[in-house]
């Protein structure tokens, strides 16, 4: 959703206990996973700035960040990250395993070994379907100079909100192109 100027994320020195310091008249021009009052929700956490996009994540004992200034961003990219590797299908296998186990040596009742194997040989099946039929999630990629941040997506369907943070990421970029923002290139020789 699109959250602009937030209070939360004041520029630094000002005594306040922000997720992130902001620049000198560094401005949010929008974030992704902040709630309506600009503080962080659970997970990660997305700020487009006038000047760079910042991907927080992790808890505050263990936080990460990355950020890019906006010139450098070329490509934003949403892709949809896969469901994982094979650990469901080895537990699965153990839960076979396991069941067979239970059917012909731990229990004697017959009628008994056949449900206790039942049930946990269902397990395995559930977890082959989960598996199988798992989609992933989405990942937000901004690829600057060789470098990507890569952010997991909230699950919430907000695709206007990501879409809004998009396209003022790419106006945001046309306007540092103008002259007055660009980065001295070149220098004349004493």
């Amino acid at each position: 959703m699109l959250r602009p100027k937030l209070k939360r994320y004041a520029a630094s020195g000002d005594g306040n206990s922000s997720a992130v310091s902001l620049m000198k008249d560094e401005e949010v021009q929008a974030s992704i996973g902040t709630s309506d009052d600009g503080i962080p929700a659970e997970g990660d956490v997305i700020l487009l700035t006038d000047r760079r996009i910042i991907h927080i994540s992790g808890t505050e004992v263990n936080r990460r960040l990355a950020a890019a200034a906006i010139e450098d961003i070329g490509i934003v990219e949403i892709t949809r990250q896969s469901a994982g590797g094979y650990s469901s299908f080895i537990w699965a296998a153990l839960a076979f395993f396991v069941s067979f186990v239970l059917w012909r040596f731990i229990i004697d009742n017959q009628t008994i070994a056949i449900a206790a194997a039942a049930i946990v040989a269902l397990m395995g099946v559930y977890l082959i379907f989960d598996r199988l039929t798992s989609r992933g999630g989405h990942i937000l990629s901004f690829k600057a100079n060789g470098a990507d941040i890569q952010c997991p997506l909230p699950e919430d369907g907000n695709q206007a909100g990501t879409d809004a943070l998009i396209t003022r990421l790419f106006e945001l970029k046309e306007q540092r192109a103008d002259p007055k923002y660009t980065r001295l290139q070149s220098f004349s020789p004493r």
